[in-house]
């Protein structure tokens, strides 16, 4: 309903378009219920196997839980009652208050002349007065000899009896004595579970969710991690931070009792405990605390915030609480989503979240070694197929260190693509058009020779496949480039060279007009500084732990580039996040939302006048803002259209040109320019307003004039051509002069990290993450460019402030010439006295670097090791 009213592409003719799929880098994804395994379609295949390969055990004594059938029960008695008498017999649940001896007469006359009761039979026509109330009868369906003669008629003695009896039968023969049943039940304690089905093992069906949690696997609870914010602390030193205080005095004290009482060393450091002791503290020395506070024994921290809760109607115990709650793992399925029934069935002793927690090459390791596909029906052949291929793909595109139950909105852009190219692959469609946006963000240089054979294994499929990437193995191992250019925004948009890639040394070509060309010939280079800036001061960290960064040590030096590196899922992030930029944030007193990683000790940071993190997350998610409003050029651009001749007869002041809230704005759209449409089932869709056609204006406020120009048509120019039309010249008034010497220098910073084709009334919300975490850089920038020079020399003015920058993948996508000039950027903000910690892959930009700091050697569980620092030429 809604596309006629799209923009349509500026189009004359398209031939031959098959049918498309765009893998995009953003990752759009809120929900917690989307995983790594739904996704990829692993989690369908696996609810499937699980039924027909997992066997079920008793959580209770850990007994094996298997149903019964005709010919199992058969078996048993051929094994064990072979030439004897034999009675089959089967129970019917009597009426409430209903004596057996009504019964009894009932079953005389279909035809049933014998029940079983304390070792005897005993015939329906005879009298009952012995026999006692009971609530259930045991009635002989057959007595026989078990022979290989009457093993049919056995057969369906015990048939007829497990239909009567609703799935139970009962076999006697002398002193032998045993139940059997077709349902999932253990005799010996009467547990029974459901039968499995694939909805039992779906954390997004009500029938095998979690109840308490629905699903999600974690609740918003007491967080008894918090409680400890410095594991480096003993008990005696106060690890316990609530206990430090005056309400939980008394509790430190009977810490300290039980400690002593328990061989627990109270001068250990809470990290140095062992697991066991570490559980015995929080939770204490019962599951039930209310036990443990009566019987005088230690109750854990866990039993102090219980009791804390029965306090809650007061104000001051709620406020206290409110700092101790997280979103913590559901207390009954324990983070694992399911019913606690699910997690009775297992293969080879993995449950199903089992799987879902290993890592992916783990899971794929252990399929091919583990479950062997033999003689089993089609189903399940298709689904251990599709589950041993996929996790292939996800090993080959390097995400082998995810797992299935990582939350889909904690992927990163190029982690997100990487997992919808794989659940392509898994679909093994053919004939198919695939447009990638440049698939290798976030990937070591290690891994993209194997992206590249997955890219080229959906070509031999007899898929397209149209990738823009400007990593430069990639661009070698093509059939076909196609190069834009020669620059970009209104000087880009030709093609400057279409043809096979291997052909180039062979033709000449003139390549002056080809920006790529020079660079993959080998005629340009990003040039490597000919010294390296050493530091002076350093920022050193103790004992860091997050994920799999274990006790780490790190010394960053500061007021030099440094580059972090290190394979996808070595713990850059958390490195740099978690541990470095949340840590510094809590010691400069800026506030985070994220709780930092623990630490033992942080020295160097007085060096530092704050901490920045510059990330490729989106600026907004509507078009409201732009690159005039966020670079602060728009409000100098508002007082010069006031200052017009136009302007003034009207009386007309800088707020009437605001689209944001003055009375110039179109009325319709609001000053959007476009009107959100929410989509039911679909993302929510921006379409042109009808009425101002995306000028955000109304036609009054367009017919005022500067230097030829209305607002709209200035906010169409690019960054370059507003700082080219938008100069000074003569006969200006000094406020007029002001005024545009202001928007030059908002802007300059943005053409200097090659953002310059932006137009001024872009929407942030069409911009690449790249894009965006450029434009976050230029705030920074205009410090530097706002004293650029001092009077008569080339030196920057070192600035009064030093911040630490970090960045995460600064150069994605990023042209070999713009991360030329995203380096002289990162220069001039180290030459000003900033530190920068620039998270990269490019090699570019890792030999540029004054430090780098290599992390490893492998992902996941392999890595969180420091295996390098020092200079691009040490490590060489």
């Amino acid at each position: 309903q809604f596309l006629d009213r799209m923009d349509k592409p500026e189009v004359d003719r398209i031939d031959g378009i098959p049918p498309a799929i765009a893998i995009e880098q953003k990752n759009t994804i809120r929900s917690t219920r989307s995983t790594v395994g739904t996704l990829t379609e692993l989690n369908d295949y696996l609810k499937l196997l699980f039924p027909h390969l997992a066997e079920a055990f008793d959580p209770h004594t850990g007994e094996k839980i298997k149903p019964d059938s005709a010919d199992s029960v058969a078996e048993w008695c051929h094994l064990h009652t072979s030439d004897h008498q034999t009675l089959v017999l089967f129970p019917v649940a009597l009426p409430k208050d209903t004596p057996p001896g009504d019964v009894l007469p009932l079953l005389n006359q279909q035809g049933y002349t014998r029940i079983y009761h304390q070792g005897e039979t005993i015939r329906t026509d005879e009298p009952i007065d012995s026999l006692p109330d009971s609530n259930e009868l045991l009635i002989v369906q057959d007595r026989l000899k078990v022979t290989s003669r009457n093993r049919a008629r056995l057969i369906e003695a015990i048939n007829t009896a497990l239909t009567l009896g609703q799935g139970s039968v009962e076999v006697v023969s002398g002193k032998k004595h045993k139940t059997f049943s077709t349902n999932w039940t253990n005799p010996s304690t009467g547990f029974t579970l459901r039968p499995p089905t694939p909805a039992l093992f779906s954390f997004n069906s009500p029938l095998g969710a979690c109840p308490h949690c629905r699903g999600f696997g974690r609740t918003i609870g007491i967080d008894l991690t918090k409680a400890i914010p410095d594991p480096s602390l003993s008990i005696k030193g106060g690890c316990v931070a609530p206990f430090t205080t005056s309400r939980g005095a008394e509790c430190q004290s009977d810490l300290l009792k039980a400690a002593r009482v328990s061989g627990i060393d109270i001068n250990t450091p809470y990290h140095d405990l062992k697991s066991h002791e570490q559980r015995w503290l929080l939770h204490g020395e019962r599951n039930d605390s209310q036990d443990a506070w009566e019987n005088d024994e230690w109750y854990g921290v866990k039993g102090f915030f219980d009791w804390c809760e029965t306090k809650s109607y007061k104000m001051h115990v709620r406020i206290f609480l409110s700092r101790y709650r997280a979103y913590t793992n559901c207390e009954n399925c324990q983070g694992s989503r399911l019913q606690p029934e699910a997690l009775c069935f297992k293969i080879h002793g993995k449950t199903l979240p089992d799987l879902w927690r290993m890592p992916i090459n783990d899971l794929s390791a252990w399929f091919k070694s583990t479950l062997k596909i033999g003689k089993t029906n089609t189903s399940i052949k298709h689904a251990l197929t599709e589950i041993t291929s996929r996790l292939n793909y996800l090993c080959e595109v390097g995400l082998t260190y995810l797992t299935l139950d990582r939350p889909a909105n904690t992927l990163s852009g190029g982690e997100i693509e990487r997992v919808n190219l794989t659940t392509c692959l898994g679909a093994a469609l053919t004939n198919t058009l695939f447009v990638l946006d440049e698939p290798t963000v976030g990937l070591h240089q290690r891994d993209i020779h194997q992206l590249v054979r997955v890219m080229h294994d959906l070509r031999d499929k007899g898929n397209t496949v149209v990738v823009v990437e400007h990593e430069e193995t990639v661009m070698r191992a093509c059939d076909h480039l196609i190069d834009l250019g020669p620059a970009a925004g209104e000087h880009g948009g030709e093609i400057t060279y279409q043809g096979s890639i291997r052909n180039i040394q062979n033709l000449k070509l003139k390549t002056q007009n080809s920006p790529t060309l020079p660079f993959l010939l080998g005629k340009k280079c990003i040039a490597v500084p000919e010294t390296r800036r050493k530091a002076k001061n350093y920022l050193r960290i103790k004992g860091a732990s997050r994920h799999n960064i274990k006790n780490l040590d790190l010394d960053l030096p500061l007021g030099v580039l440094t580059c972090l590196t290190g394979v996808s899922g070595s713990g850059k992030s958390t490195l740099a996040h978690d541990v470095l930029y949340l840590n510094l944030a809590k010691q400069l007193g800026i506030t985070a939302t994220n709780e930092a990683a623990p630490i033992k000790r942080i020295t160097g940071f007085k060096k530092l006048s704050s901490v920045e993190q510059v990330d490729q997350s989106p600026l907004t998610r509507t078009p409201r803002s732009t690159p005039a409003v966020h670079s602060g050029a728009f409000e100098a651009v508002r007082i010069l259209y006031a200052l017009s001749p136009d302007a003034a007869s009207l009386e007309l002041t800088p707020g009437y040109f605001s689209f944001n809230s003055g009375q110039g704005r179109c009325q319709r759209c609001l000053g959007n320019g476009f009107e959100k449409v929410e989509m039911q089932f679909l993302s929510d869709l921006f379409i042109t307003c009808p009425e101002c056609y995306g000028k955000r204006y109304t036609t009054k406020a367009l017919e005022i004039h500067y230097r030829g120009r209305n607002i709209a048509e200035t906010l169409q120019l690019t960054i370059t051509e507003a700082v080219a039309e938008l100069g000074m010249q003569p006969g200006e008034s000094k406020k007029e002069s002001s005024l545009l010497k202001k928007i030059e220098r908002a802007l300059q910073p943005l053409i200097d990290v090659g953002l310059g084709y932006l137009r001024l009334g872009q929407p942030l919300n069409t911009l690449s993450g790249g894009e965006s975490q450029r434009l976050k850089l230029c705030k920074i920038l205009v410090e530097v460019v706002s004293n650029r020079f001092a009077s008569g020399s080339k030196r920057l003015k070192t600035s009064s402030t030093h911040k630490l920058l970090i960045l995460d993948e600064p150069t994605t996508g990023l042209h070999f010439t713009d991360i030329e000039k995203l380096l002289e950027v990162f220069h001039r903000l180290t030459d000003a006295g900033h530190s920068l910690l620039v998270i990269e892959h490019n090699l570019d930009v890792i030999r540029s670097a004054d430090h780098l700091i290599d992390l490893g050697p492998g992902p996941g569980a392999d890595g969180g090791q420091i295996v390098f620092t020092g200079t691009p030429e040490e490590i060489r």
